[in-house]
């Protein structure tokens, strides 16, 4: 390599700078355009990450739907099905949804060890195209028929097939999310599921509002024709399943391992008692449990909940890693006890006659307030 000798402020030294060939010139260049190729490399990466999470959340978004897709339209579809909206008939198909997804959630585990993950997650938008289809034949039925058992029942299936699939969402979803996060996202990804279903209640609560009850419920089959459109941005996952099973393990045999057993049971228990804590009887009844306590505007109070629950899950997400989740857990569940006591009194106060105005706005901001607690407790799911 030939060099230029340059002199130093040294007399006697000489540094030599070796002279720029072309092998050298190409160099930069090409590191340049290996940096580029990496960079795109990685934000290709990022983008199918995103794009196979956003192809997989709509189930648990089609769940969200579903658990509050009939608050808002309660009067007419209870009118259209000839039902009163205290009767027995009309409370079991408000609460039918609940057995059809446990059934669902169930059977999840099942499905996935013989048929696979990504198979299981394609499946469920079927169970939502049918279910929104099955609704607006029940409307059709009911104007048409003399007689109201037919489209109770068609009423009933669509609920069933609805929350069958959404119930096994709740497991599809999760177990896929989690096995397809990076370690660095696994917060962010795995806190997507529970951002869906509030988004679910959201939509429904809206389309409830603005549109007839049959188009209102046939949305679940719209989204879950956009569910198929997404399934191609699906990407393979290791079946967490299947290893388990190879690796003989089980529910039986955590049970049976004394380190696992009580951490286990207790976190079962506390996602039990949340849905005993009563946030379904929100998202079934709100519209007509404002309208009880003289809420002038039950809808708009119905409304104002969604979204301030979805604003409250969107907050509590980066504070669980800032404030731990067992802080944001009991926080959570003592401003929703607090809550549901503050609604029982006002309740109280305005069936003996104490005010009308004062208990209305106390009740609202119970429900509000409980609503914000479970939100901030049930990030943590």
């Amino acid at each position: 390599m030939s060099a230029l000798p340059v002199p130093c402020q040294w007399s006697h030294c000489r540094l030599p700078i070796p002279l720029a060939s072309s092998r050298n010139r190409s160099r930069p260049l090409s590191h340049v355009k290996r940096i580029a190729h990496i960079a795109r490399s990685s934000t290709d990466r990022q983008w199918r990450l995103w794009m196979a999470c956003a192809a997989a959340v709509p189930g648990s978004f089609q769940y969200g739907f579903g658990l509050s897709s009939i608050n808002v339209p309660q009067a007419g579809i209870c009118r259209s099905l000839h039902l009163a909206p205290t009767s027995f008939t009309w409370s079991a198909l408000v609460a039918i949804l609940s057995p059809s997804g446990l059934l669902g959630a169930w059977l999840a585990p099942v499905a996935v060890s013989r048929l696979g993950l990504l198979r299981c997650l394609r499946s469920t938008s079927f169970f939502f195209i049918i279910s929104g289809l099955i609704f607006p034949l029940a409307h059709h039925v009911s104007v048409s028929a003399s007689t109201a058992t037919v489209p109770l029942w068609l009423f009933a299936l669509g609920r069933v097939v609805g929350g069958f699939g959404a119930g096994a969402a709740t497991v599809f979803v999760p177990l896929y999310l989690g096995q397809l996060a990076p370690l660095h996202l696994r917060g962010a990804i795995g806190n997507l599921h529970q951002v869906a279903i509030v988004l679910g209640l959201l939509v429904a609560q809206l389309a409830g509002a603005f549109l007839p009850w049959p188009q209102a419920l046939q949305m679940a089959a719209v989204f879950g024709m956009m569910q198929l459109c997404l399934i191609p941005f699906l990407r393979p996952v290791p079946d967490a399943v299947k290893k388990q099973e190879t690796e003989q393990k089980g529910f039986g045999a955590l049970i049976r391992d004394p380190q696992v057993r009580r951490p286990l049971c207790m976190a079962v228990s506390l996602m039990a008692l949340q849905q005993y804590c009563g946030i379904n009887g929100v998202w079934y009844y709100s519209t007509e449990f404002f309208t009880e306590v003289g809420l002038p505007h039950p809808l708009a109070g119905t409304l104002i909940s969604a979204v301030i629950f979805m604003v409250a899950t969107l907050a509590a997400v980066p504070l669980i890693e800032k404030a731990g989740r067992r802080s944001l857990l009991l926080r959570g569940q003592l401003g929703a006890a607090f809550s549901l006591m503050f609604l029982t009194s006002s309740l109280i106060a305005k069936s003996v006659g104490l005010g009308t105005m004062w208990t209305t706005q106390l009740a609202l901001a119970a429900v509000i307030s409980f609503v914000v607690s479970f939100a901030i407790s049930q990030s943590l799911g």
